[in-house]
């Protein structure tokens, strides 16, 4: 099973949006992928539960998000 990342167009937004879902008690994590069309600047959040949830807060709260990738999880 891969790992869930929301992909976001800036790094700021992946921090404010990580601060957004801690506070929520959601944990998020701030990663660095590969830059494509879809992926913009290459940041995006790991979110290990709750992933709908999170996206849902995220667009409330004006966070864009570009869309989601599942990638390998590492052992």
């Amino acid at each position: 099973m891969g790992k869930p990342v929301i992909l976001l167009s800036s790094v700021t937004y992946a921090m404010k949006g990580r601060d957004l879902l801690f506070r929520r008690g959601i944990r998020a994590f701030v990663e660095r992928i590969p830059p494509t069309s879809q992926s913009g600047c290459g940041y995006g959040l790991y979110v290990p539960q709750g992933v709908e949830e999170a996206e849902s807060l995220l667009r409330e709260n004006h966070i864009k998000i570009l869309g989601r990738a599942e990638r390998e999880a590492v052992p």
